[in-house]
């Protein structure tokens, strides 16, 4: 059985909420959901997104209905979901950032790394470039490979969360200007993701 990514760490963060048991008992319960997600979506068509789905959607989704599952209330869930998000998402994402901030201007490092992220996280055909210079990159996203699995599983609520996670890496970032005014997850038409280099 593939093991969830982040299960320790979620448990041990649990606590904050739960008694030790009752965590224990939570994570047993999304790790056997996310060993039957893993296996409903073994022949998905986009294999390119598959470390997405099986590294931060298929976990983040496991431990959202685990807790819905035991009479969480959906807001409650959402809020205990991001707190865990905040512990194992964003302090991966923290390391590399700190390093870029000590440059002058990092943006010709981070705009490389948002184009492959755009080719990598979402479907192919989905994306329309807006802009692409030496001081903005601009992509305008027509489906979400994230929204369109969370709503699979009657969990589109949950995408906020991981729209959530690109706000947290923008103000970790400041040398970097982010910009986005839509979101699919809204129901929007699209996302409208914007970075530029900060002016001084």
């Amino acid at each position: 059985m593939k093991t969830m990514p982040y299960a320790s760490k979620w448990q041990q963060m649990l606590t904050s909420f739960y008694d030790a048991p009752t965590s224990e008992r939570l994570i047993a319960q999304a790790q056997a959901d996310y060993a039957q997600f893993v296996k409903q979506h073994a022949s998905d068509e986009y294999q390119r997104q598959q470390a997405l789905l099986n590294g931060r959607i298929l976990p983040g989704l496991s431990i959202y209905k685990a807790l819905r599952d035991n009479n969480v209330s959906q807001e409650k869930a959402l809020t205990e979901v991001e707190t865990l998000f905040r512990g194992v998402f964003m302090r991966r994402m923290l390391q590399g950032i700190r390093l870029l901030n000590y440059l002058p201007d990092p943006f010709p490092i981070v705009k490389p790394v948002l184009k492959r992220m755009t080719i990598e996280e979402y479907l192919p055909g989905s994306q329309e470039i807006i802009a692409d210079s030496p001081d903005c990159f601009a992509v305008n996203i027509y489906r979400c490979y994230i929204f369109d699995i969370l709503t699979r599983h009657n969990a589109p609520e949950l995408t906020r969360l991981y729209c959530n996670t690109d706000d947290w890496l923008s103000e970790a970032m400041p040398k970097v200007r982010w910009e986005r005014t839509k979101t699919l997850g809204r129901g929007d038409e699209c996302c409208d993701f914007r970075w530029c280099r900060s002016k001084k």
